[in-house]
């Protein structure tokens, strides 16, 4: 029923706590009678077909990251399946400018057909019950709106050191995240859902199985994805522990705390890369799902492309008009004058 997709990379410090969160889920009711279904229907004494499977690529570790997952492929068979990506897809990240985790966890999705997928990283540790809480959201959605509508269910997480102590019980409360935040021009300007907290249906999956052209990161485009074609709702639980250490990829940060505040303003050149990044994004997103779009939604993407064009004055009537709002006033506003002006070709159109 369930597909976890694990992108790894140089992690044999924290894998193994990981892989065994995973495997350790508490089975959901509905799982078990599905699975018992299934086999009563047919499956021809498949009698150990597993409700839940592990789907790992591993980006070319050579820290003992492989032979650890070797280990949990040969003692957990019918759960554990090691697919790792060539070297050649690895490359391909480089010359576009993918994030290398966000290369990974496409080529992923682009193996995965069971009917749910979750994803995780490397160095968290799942709570007993995600996989069951967040299923339990999923079917409640798909109820509503049917098993064909593209649906993306996430969760809160506690923030912990390398060690598991708890930095903050709540990583919407620290980063002064609002999941509530789920529209598509919401999106375009701010993400707010974090990959290993998301749990997506069979049709959210497939308009995700070709790799975006650019994106800021894996899952910011399949929100983006989420909001636009689907739905998009969020379990206000902490459902797994998000490890804060020194090789996070993108780590949690107090948002508007003093020292983030003198952060910002000390890395100005950072400040404008992400925003070429964001431009990349959205431009990449229409040119893939232009024919899905409505027009609407047509009108949304060139407005905020629009906005690196714009004075100060008008970025803020276009930000009030098409509701590009952030998470705080603050950051809504910073917009109008930190969204720097193409320049030298350095924005993608």
């Amino acid at each position: 029923m369930i597909t976890v997709l694990l992108a790894a990379w140089q992690g044999a410090a924290y894998i193994e706590e990981q892989l065994d969160s995973i495997l350790n889920q508490v089975i959901p009711d509905q799982a078990v009678s599905d699975w018992k279904l299934r086999n009563r229907a047919g499956s021809e004494g498949n009698d150990s077909e597993p409700w839940l499977k592990i789907m790992v690529s591993d980006d070319g570790s050579v820290d003992g990251t492989r032979e650890i997952l070797e280990r949990y492929r040969e003692n957990f068979q019918e759960q554990v399946l090691l697919k790792h990506r060539s070297a050649e897809l690895r490359a391909k990240d480089l010359e576009d400018g993918i994030p290398a985790a966000a290369g990974n966890f496409f080529w992923l999705l682009s193996q995965a057909d069971d009917d749910y997928v979750m994803l995780s990283d490397q160095d968290d540790v799942w709570k007993g019950n995600k996989a069951e809480r967040l299923l339990v959201e999923m079917e409640r959605l798909e109820k509503l709106h049917g098993k064909d509508h593209p649906i993306l269910v996430h969760s809160d997480m506690e923030v912990v050191d390398g060690d598991l102590k708890v930095m903050h019980p709540s990583f919407f409360a620290y980063q002064k995240c609002r999941p509530e935040r789920t529209s598509f021009a919401e999106l375009l300007v701010e993400n707010s859902v974090t990959g290993g907290a998301v749990m997506m249906n069979r049709a959210l999956v497939e308009l995700l199985k070709e790799r975006p052209a650019a994106c800021f990161m894996h899952d910011w485009w399949i929100a983006l994805a989420a909001a636009c074609f689907g739905e998009i709702s969020c379990v206000r639980e902490s459902l797994y522990l998000y490890r804060q250490h020194g090789s996070n990829t993108l780590g949690a940060k107090e948002t508007g705390s003093v020292k983030d505040v003198a952060e910002r303003l000390d890395r100005t050149a950072q400040v404008e890369e992400n925003y070429r990044k964001m431009a990349a994004q959205a431009h990449a997103f229409g040119k893939m799902y232009e024919k899905r779009m409505s027009e609407e939604q047509k009108a949304t993407l060139r407005a905020y492309l629009a906005l690196r064009y714009q004075s100060p004055v008008g970025r803020f009537k276009n930000i009030v008009k098409n509701r590009f709002f952030k998470s705080s006033r603050i950051q809504t506003l910073a917009q109008c004058v930190t969204i720097p002006r193409p320049d030298g070709g350095n924005w993608p159109i």
